[in-house]
């Protein structure tokens, strides 16, 4: 069921909560009629498709639990973050930024295909930093907010001053920083603009999908998560580990979750992130394949 955040604007709930592989959407109906991230409700969706002409899709970044139900509306324009579009009109670009190699990209390939309807579609207009959007008098201003993917990119209506954060989601498990143009560092500055952003209502992407007034404490919880997962790597590294050893100590996920292979990636992509970020402050070195705590 929509929920009407203003006049113009509706917020699409996801099912299971928002969470992956769903999330919330928005539907903005004005002069044109867009969709913000359509991953929300299926059901919802095919009706929408099947009563209204959806003019514009704007997608937050490229990942599938955000673009999955564009298929519906093969005739809306897609408008994108400007670094995040080669994966979204290439599916072997989107592989890359996965960084899928081998059985994985094959199988990977087949999930985004059969299960996502991955369909390559040209991105008419390229987000940045600073852009509005005008969708009739609805005005929409593009915050780039790098870090979970390199075009990530949150956005703000100034009527009813509310802000859609998408991937900056708040939830209990934390940033994911996993793709090859994820960083945690620019991540980290991301929530901190935003946590400081001067809004009344708070659009998040996953689980809770509302916060008024101000996001501080959640942002602070949510940047936390970074901290502690690099404080038990830093504990675990007072002797030399493997990477499997790394992965086995299940730090992202807190324990074994099948299938194993899909949780051993995750494990492997996020803990890789943290191990160049401590490797470049100098606090870990790697010698013959085992890391290990310099000091």
């Amino acid at each position: 069921m929509a929920l009407e955040l203003s006049e113009k604007i509706k917020l699409l709930p996801g099912k299971n909560n928002g969470k992956y592989p769903y999330c919330h959407s928005l539907l903005i109906e004005d002069g044109l009629i867009a969709l913000i991230d359509p991953a929300s409700d299926p059901d919802f969706l095919k009706e929408l498709a099947n009563s209204k002409k959806v003019d514009v899709i704007i997608l937050s970044h490229y990942h599938e639990d955000h673009f999955w139900f564009s298929h519906l509306f093969p005739s809306a324009q897609i408008w994108a973050p400007e670094l995040d579009a080669p994966a979204l009109e290439s599916l072997e670009r989107l592989l890359d930024e996965y960084q899928q190699t081998g059985e994985g990209r094959k199988q990977w390939r087949k999930i985004l295909l059969d299960h996502f309807h991955y369909q390559p579609r040209r991105v008419s207009c390229l987000l940045k930093e600073g852009g509005q959007i005008f969708l009739g008098k609805t005005e929409i201003q593009v915050i780039h907010t790098p870090g979970h993917t390199p075009g990530h990119s949150c956005f703000y209506f100034p009527e009813p001053d509310l802000i859609y954060l998408s991937d900056i989601d708040l939830s209990k498990f934390g940033p994911w920083y996993g793709d090859r143009g994820s960083d945690i560092d620019a991540f980290i500055q991301s929530i901190k603009r935003i946590s400081e952003f001067p809004a009344k209502t708070f659009v998040a992407s996953h689980e809770q999908a509302i916060y008024q007034d101000s996001i501080k404490k959640e942002s602070e919880q949510y940047l936390q998560v970074i901290e502690d997962r690099e404080t038990k790597l830093r504990a675990l590294l007072k002797e030399p580990r493997t990477i499997q050893e790394i992965i086995d100590a299940r730090i992202i996920y807190k324990k074994p979750r099948e299938p194993k292979s899909f949780y051993d990636f995750g494990e492997w992509a996020m803990m890789t992130k943290h191990l160049q970020r401590m490797m470049k402050r100098g606090e870990v070195i790697e010698d013959s394949g085992k890391y290990y705590l310099s000091l």
